[in-house]
């Protein structure tokens, strides 16, 4: 089964890492870039490795491939002017892999990808809140959100999207050996310029909003990616 990530990218994405850390908005944690470029050497982890790491971590599957231990390597707010002030609810966390892809999620949506296999999502933006960053487990979060997405390969720029979220069930799902009580959500997806429609499905905790576990299309044309947190990232931790 090949890698989801392209190894031969690695010196590219170091480069890009040294680059970031001048931003005045970069927060590196400890030596996690190190970490996680040596990687572990399986990708099952038991519950007891996972508490005791010093690190957040998640499991990624694309497709049918191989299922990935990823590591945070950064948190940083986004670029803005005038500049933003880091918040729980802006923070943006860059993942990556032993093989050098990278995630970057906020509140457990996927924002962008480098580096995968199969392609990658470049950016989503939007002017209107997440409600996955409101909080799908809240009444008062509303149930419609509009997007824009680019993506490669091909050149897939500022395709508007149109969200409704709707509930499914409660699940128990078990992450680390443990049932987790999850409000599970569908995510209806319509790209009116491509005629073309899909669905995301999240795995919310009823008490915070948190995602625990999705599954995301990563564009139109490319596989979904299915993402479980292992072990959440503490906002405290930035300085």
């Amino acid at each position: 089964m090949p890698s989801i990530f392209h190894p031969k990218y690695l010196l590219l994405v170091l480069f890009l890492f040294t680059l970031t850390g001048c931003s005045n908005t970069f927060v590196q944690i400890g030596d996690m870039l190190k970490e996680s470029v040596v990687g572990l050497p399986d990708d099952t982890i038991s519950a007891a490795e996972i508490e005791q790491t010093p690190y957040s971590s998640i499991y990624v599957r694309v497709n049918d491939s191989h299922r990935a231990y990823v590591l945070l390597a950064l948190a940083e707010t986004p670029l803005t002017l005038p500049e933003t002030p880091p918040g729980a609810k802006n923070i943006e966390l860059k993942w990556i892999s032993s093989d050098a892809g990278m995630l970057v999620t906020r509140n457990g949506r996927l924002l962008k990808t480098v580096n995968l296999f199969y392609g990658n999502r470049i950016q989503l933006i939007s002017e209107q809140q997440d409600p996955l960053v409101l909080g799908l487990h809240l009444n008062s979060t509303p149930l419609h959100w509009q997007s824009t997405i680019d993506w490669q390969p091909g050149y897939h720029i500022n395709y508007e999207q149109q969200s409704t979220f709707s509930f499914v069930a409660d699940e128990t799902v078990i992450i680390n050996d443990k049932p987790l009580n999850l409000k599970k959500f569908n995510e209806h997806v319509v790209i009116p310029s491509l005629d073309l429609e899909y669905d995301n499905q999240f795995w919310v905790d009823a008490a915070n909003g948190a995602v625990m576990k999705s599954y995301q299309k990563i564009a139109p044309n490319l596989p979904y990616i299915d993402i479980t947190l292992l072990k959440p990232y503490g906002f405290k931790d930035v300085k």
